[in-house]
């Protein structure tokens, strides 16, 4: 794997030849402790954050982890829209197109040199369409909070009723129950400022989950019947498939992490990016089919969009139910935090343009408004002086609070009139998980290819591949996909996997919504 690494020419005296690419992979790379790194790992001499390194194994670890969530539940409904054989057909395609998409942003990292989505995003497209991230950021983080409600609402419903019996109120009422976790736990925790308390909760989700899969599994194991209905179908290809394709996208959705995981990947090669993310993806298509099979197994055509509803209160659903409950409402709030800050993004240049309207700024420095109201900035001679006041800043804790309350209030208010979280997943699968599975890192992965030709067509195979990054005597020239003919063909992999994802996305919302 160390092979793809190869240095930059040394600076050519006055006078001498260049060698040729070809030649210049002849030339002794250098030692580990002098090899170039990406931009994410800083020299420490400068004094700049070092971006500890993972190996490849923990790298699988963390990306099963940040994949496998609660989208799990809704996979065996999922296979029951589809039937068995293409359900798990059109499961398999889906996490060969995930992890192929999932793939091209690492390479796209290689290319740029960097290491978050924002970043990525600025060098492959441009800045000023750079609020799609942001946009992106709250509506998948929005469905997922409503999501979360949804589940909550589940779990929180069936422990009471295990606790206190079926006829107790709060067994019984699940706007209650939504709402009284919503106000005591979830605002609270949503208006705190520091997080850093509820890292745990990453872990015991992941406990959480694999508890609930082995459960299903030993369930589906001792508990089914020993033959299938005669009601059940196999294998029919029906519009099914489309609600199916929303569901699977959504669960192998995780492509938002993947700068970070690559930037803290031990020696980020291709071949060892190629390694994590197929294994990842091979070992969570096992996990999901075996887990959506156990579960259409035991239930049938009688599963429900969130498969542990369909279980009875015994001691060992009651507990998957209050780990799941409690892992939720302890996560919502690290999601909540990313979703308002991309909320924030949004709102603060329409803000900045509202308050620098000429309109505006006279009513402001009016004298009767200024009488009624109060001086507002600065007066008219420090302006003279000092200029306006600048606007940007941190929000105060009034903002803050403001804007808290009413994205919890709201995502309240739409969890209440919706019971089944496998509508939730489809459309947030169907609307997001199409865009940031299939949309973006194609379109990024087909802007960098495009980039690195138009630079080799442009300067020939001595010059960088990237308009405007000069040669540097301590960077590593990044490797090519491979032959222009290899990356022209993967041009066409790009385009395709664009029109897919709007495809899935119109498809999917569409069978969603349908009554």
């Amino acid at each position: 794997s160390d092979s793809h690494w190869v240095p930059w020419p040394p600076a050519a005296a006055a006078g001498s030849v260049r060698r040729p690419w070809h030649l210049q992979r002849k030339m002794q790379r250098p030692q580990a402790a002098e090899r170039p790194r990406l931009a994410v790992a800083k020299n420490a001499a400068t004094g700049d954050h070092v971006v500890s390194k993972s190996s490849a194994c923990l790298s699988v670890a963390t990306l099963l982890k940040n994949m496998i969530g609660a989208g799990i539940f809704s996979l065996p409904i999922g296979l029951h829209y589809a039937t068995p054989v293409p359900g798990l057909l059109i499961l398999g395609s889906i996490g060969l197109v995930s992890g192929l998409s999932y793939w091209m942003v690492g390479y796209c990292c290689i290319v740029w040199q960097v290491d978050n989505f924002r970043s990525l995003w600025h060098r492959a497209l441009s800045r000023e369409s750079a609020w799609v991230i942001d946009v992106t950021i709250f509506l998948n983080g929005w469905f997922t909070l409503v999501g979360y409600l949804v589940l909550i609402g589940d779990f929180t419903t069936k422990s009471f009723e295990g606790l206190l019996g079926a006829d107790h109120l709060l067994s019984r009422n699940r706007l209650l129950d939504q709402w009284c976790i919503t106000l005591i736990l979830l605002l609270p925790l949503s208006l705190a400022q520091d997080l850093s308390k509820l890292a745990f909760t990453s872990m015991l989700g992941l406990a959480v989950t694999v508890y609930v899969v082995v459960l299903v599994l030993h369930d589906s194991w001792r508990s089914s019947a020993a033959d299938w209905s005669p009601d059940m179908v196999f294998c029919e290809w029906s519009v099914g498939a489309f609600q199916a394709i929303a569901l699977y996208t959504h669960a192998f959705v995780a492509h938002y992490n993947a700068p970070k995981l690559f930037a803290e990947l031990e020696r980020p090669t291709f071949p060892r990016w190629t390694a994590v993310v197929g294994s990842s993806y091979v070992i969570a298509f096992v996990v999901y089919a075996a887990f959506a099979v156990a579960a259409l197994r035991r239930f049938e055509a009688e599963v429900e969009g969130n498969v542990l509803r369909n279980y009875g209160p015994q001691i060992s659903v009651l507990v998957a139910w209050l780990g799941m409950g409690f892992s939720i409402a302890f996560t919502y709030p690290i999601v909540f935090n990313s979703a308002r800050e991309a909320c924030v993004n949004l709102m603060t240049p329409i803000s900045e343009r509202v308050l620098s309207s000429p309109r505006l700024q006279e009513l402001l420095r009016s004298p009767r408004f200024q009488r009624r109201f109060g001086q507002k900035g600065r007066s008219v001679s420090l302006v003279n002086v000092l200029g306006e006041k600048p606007r940007g800043g941190k929000m105060s804790a009034w903002q803050n609070a403001g804007i808290t309350c009413v994205i919890v209030f709201l995502t309240a208010v739409v969890a209440s009139f919706c019971t089944d979280v496998g509508l939730v997943n489809a459309l947030a699968g169907s609307l997001m998980g199409c865009s940031i599975a299939y949309l973006f890192p194609a379109l990024l992965f087909f802007r960098t290819v495009l980039a690195q030709l138009r630079g080799l067509e442009s300067h020939g195979l001595d010059e960088p591949l990237l308009n405007g990054q000069g040669p540097k005597a301590d960077q590593a020239r990044p490797a090519r996909l491979g032959s222009p003919v290899l990356m022209k063909l993967s041009l066409g992999v790009a385009c395709l996997i664009m029109v897919a994802g709007v495809c899935f996305a119109v498809l999917g919302t569409v069978m969603a919504l349908k009554p």
